[in-house]
């Protein structure tokens, strides 16, 4: 079973760990995928990428406006702004060469760079020719001036030649002024002005002729510069383009890979979440399997579970059923034996003859061997059962001792064995413990250790051993020379119902109990049993235990009892049922004891009687024992000054034990025998010496055997007083009618308590008389604590049975001389 449960934690700690290890797996797969979806900013980039390359368009674009700006206009103010615009698309061109992330990028900008030095250039290089292109502008408007001062003469300066000088090129503008200084030198005067015309028109005709011939010259060099014009704007032209195509493919590949980007972060979306799902199905999987295997094995251990209660229902049942029988056989082998042994001793004091004599030893014998064996039967059983308690009294552990040596010594004296004593001085000192236990311990072992030594020795050794300060232990050694025990079959000797050898049994006799009994006893006493021996050589048997010593001695104990017994015995007997108590009263006056009989403890007076000893029963229907025990002691009866009271009860579920701690002094389970009653009662006596007389020499006479009854236990008590058998037969009689009638009214009623009540008081008469039957039945009723019988079907079953043993007991007293009926 505990292999089992291993196993079914080992299932469950392996599926926890799977499943951990599992999650631990998936986790760290999506926690690398979403890591990398997380961390790659390629997206930002991307973004920003876009955005700074559209603003380096525009920068573009509008960097194309400057320039045509300043190439149609001569003012350098837009020239300026134009070379300012060139700087910052540099700076943003750098900063989208820092965020590239491949050498084509890396490329595309860089010529763009190259593209865009070659453009700034090329426009500065067209707005130079464009400037160079006013000189023949000048040079046209030099020569309508100097057309116009064919009609007039003044004074003429170059600015009024030439508006625009200082846009002119130095030559052009060296030429004019050269040419307004000799037109003034050469202005007619009055006196002369037919040589002064002629020379004017000469001058004329000759700056003319400059002129012309340097717009000639600036014509050819106008065209040339067209040509270089139309050159400068086709490359920039191409210029434009090409950077536009750089922008478009620059533009192209960060939206292409801004689209890539987006393509690989769904993919490992789409990944992380596809192992995700995969995680929880395999999750799921492992749950399920090891669900499916953890309740597989739950249910197969709760079967195995059920299987093993009810197999431990039915042991306890086996077992319950072997103590009740073995209660039963033990209960029902008491009595003839009791009988047996009776007739025995007053056999032996009718002078038989030798050979007669043999006989009853031999009876004795036997029936002594019964005897223990029923004992051992009963203790084994309660041992079992775990019903055995262990008495704290003080004892004296040498006197024990050596009065069962005595014993046995005595009981084997016809074997040559030498026993040797050797009991430690401090166990003159009383003990606290179980005399009755330790006695049978000893007889036992001492008693196997006679059985199986024809002759030699046998040494009983007790030490007293200290293994702390304050604990002292007792040892307990027995050592023979007898046939000794092999090593193999040392363990098997303390099984029950098992010996050493097969043969052992019909040699030397015994049933393979009272090793067994010894051990447990001794176990419970907080002890252990060991063994030695060797075959040929013999045993020693070892017994250690726990030992208390008392303080006071065994005779103050004995002396703190109070005496109270005057000349005369006399004894209080309380019980519900009048002829079970009329029959003990009459026993106790055959061993002239006085007996004081009680059916109803509330009609008991409370002054006037005389009596040493209490007989009460336990269970009656107005009062029960426990109560008597506590109203005799309550101080209100003037009889009662400390009296020993004992119980008597048929009930055996409860301990004796529970009866001593309420003050009993001791306990008579029913039905007991007339030698039990006497024991307890001459127990008591300690200043009064009773007359003791024989129960009746007289024969016995021969009993009638009868299917329904058996008069064996009533005159074991009475002998052949056939009054007062008859008269106690008369009041069962009459006492059965009632009860019958009462328990006919507590089933009609279905009064379980006291059908129970009246059950248990019709029993212990049942029980002496031996009507089988009827005891049967009100057995199970009284001990029905659930209310489980049919108490219709058990009146049923009891009443034709009663009424059979009425009129069987009715025609017996029919026949008798004295009969009254």
């Amino acid at each position: 079973m505990e292999k089992t449960k291993n196993k079914f934690t080992l299932k469950i700690i392996l599926s926890y760990l799977l499943l951990i290890l599992l999650a631990t797996i998936a986790s760290f797969y999506i926690f690398s995928e979403i890591k990398d979806y997380v961390s790659n900013d390629s997206f930002d980039q991307n973004e920003v990428k876009l955005l700074k390359t559209s603003t380096l368009l525009s920068s573009l674009y509008e960097a194309e406006g400057l320039s045509k700006l300043a190439i149609q206009s001569p003012e350098k103010k837009n020239l300026n702004a134009y070379s300012q615009k060139i700087d910052s698309i540099f700076t943003e061109i750098e900063t989208l060469i820092y965020l590239s992330e491949s050498e084509y990028q890396d490329s595309l900008l860089n010529s763009l760079c190259f593209l865009l030095e070659k453009k700034v250039a090329n426009n500065d290089a067209l707005r130079k020719l464009r400037v160079k292109n006013q000189t023949g502008k000048s040079i046209n408007h030099a020569l309508d001036e100097l057309t116009k001062m064919e009609a007039s003469l003044g004074i003429i300066t170059a600015e009024n030649l030439a508006p625009n000088l200082e846009n002119l090129p130095p030559k052009a503008q060296e030429s004019i002024r050269k040419m307004a200084s000799y037109l003034n030198e050469n202005i007619p005067s009055d006196g002369k002005e037919v040589d002064r015309s002629k020379k004017i028109d000469s001058i004329l005709q000759i700056s003319k002729d400059l002129l012309k011939e340097i717009r000639t010259d600036n014509t050819t060099k106008e065209n040339s510069l067209t040509s270089q014009e139309l050159k400068i704007n086709k490359t920039d032209m191409e210029l434009s383009q090409q950077l536009r195509n750089i922008i478009t493919n620059l533009e192209k590949e960060i939206l292409a890979n801004s689209i890539n980007d987006n393509i690989n972060k769904e993919a490992a979306l789409k990944r992380s979440t596809q192992l995700a799902v995969i995680a929880a199905l395999l999750g799921f999987l492992v749950v399920g399997i090891f669900t499916f295997i953890i309740n597989r094995d739950f249910w197969k251990a709760n079967l195995y579970r059920q299987k093993l209660e009810k197999e431990k229902k039915y042991s306890e049942s086996l077992l319950k059923s072997r103590e009740q029988l073995i209660t039963t056989v033990s209960h029902d082998l008491r009595t003839p034996l009791n009988t047996i042994t009776g007739y025995s001793e007053i056999m032996e004091k009718t002078g038989l003859s030798p050979e007669q004599n043999q006989y009853i030893t031999q009876i004795k014998s036997a029936s002594f061997y019964v005897n223990n064996l029923v004992n051992d039967l009963l203790d084994f059983s309660r041992l079992e059962a775990g019903k055995i308690n262990i008495e704290k009294t003080p004892f004296n552990l040498s006197q024990l001792i050596k009065e069962t040596t005595q014993n046995l010594s005595d009981q084997y004296a016809n074997k040559d064995i030498s026993l040797n004593l050797d009991v430690s001085a401090e166990f003159g000192h009383p003990i606290l413990g179980d005399p009755v236990r330790m006695r049978q311990i000893i007889n036992n072992l001492l008693g196997n250790a006679f059985k199986f030594t024809e002759k030699g020795s046998i040494t009983i050794k007790a030490d007293l051993l200290k293994k702390a300060p304050s604990e002292n232990w007792a040892q307990i050694q027995i050592t023979d020379t007898g046939i000794g025990i092999s090593k193999e079959k040392q363990e098997l000797i303390f099984q029950e119902f098992t010996q050493a050898e097969i043969g052992t049994e019909k040699k030397y006799g015994g049933y393979g109990l009272g090793l067994t009994i010894s051990k447990k006893i001794v176990e419970l006493l907080g002890g252990e049993m060991t063994l030695k021996s060797t075959v040929g050589h013999g045993s020693t048997f070892s017994i250690m235990f726990p030992v208390i010593f008392e303080k006071a001695t065994i005779s103050q104990i004995g002396s703190s009892r109070k005496e109270t017994y005057q000349n005369r015995f006399g004894i209080l007997i309380i019980d519900d049922d009048s002829s079970f108590i009329r029959m003990i009263g009459e026993y106790l006056k055959s061993e002239n004891i006085e007996p004081i009989l009680c059916t109803d403890f509330e009609t008991l007076p409370k002054n006037g009687l005389e009596y040493e000893v209490v007989l009460t029963d336990i269970e009656m229907p107005s009062t029960t024992g426990f109560e008597v025990l506590t109203r005799l002691k309550s101080g209100k009866y003037g009889h009662y000054y400390g009296q020993p009271i004992i119980a008597m009860t048929g009930r055996k579920d409860l301990k004796k034990q529970l009866y001593l701690s309420h003050g009993f002094h001791t306990v008579l389970q029913k039905p007991f025998s007339n030698a039990v009653l006497l024991n307890a009662v001459t127990s008591l006596k300690t200043n009064k010496e009773m007359a003791k007389h024989p129960t009746n020499d007289k024969s016995l006479k021969t009993e009638e055997k009868h299917p329904l009854y058996s008069l064996k236990i009533l005159r074991s008590f009475l002998g052949d007083d056939e009054k007062s058998i008859n008269e106690i037969l008369y009041t069962f009689i009459a006492d059965t009618e009632k009860n019958l009638q009462k328990l006919k009214d507590a089933v009609r009623y279905t009064d379980y308590d006291l059908s129970q009540k009246i059950a248990h008081k019709m029993l212990p008469m049942l029980r002496q008389l031996e009507a089988t039957p009827c005891v049967n039945l009100l057995d199970g009723l009284e001990n029905d604590p659930y209310g489980s019988l049919d108490l219709n079907k058990t009146y049923e079953n009891l009443k034709p049975h009663i009424s059979a043993l009425l009129k069987a007991l009715n025609e017996r007293l029919a026949k008798h001389p004295d009969h009254i009926g």
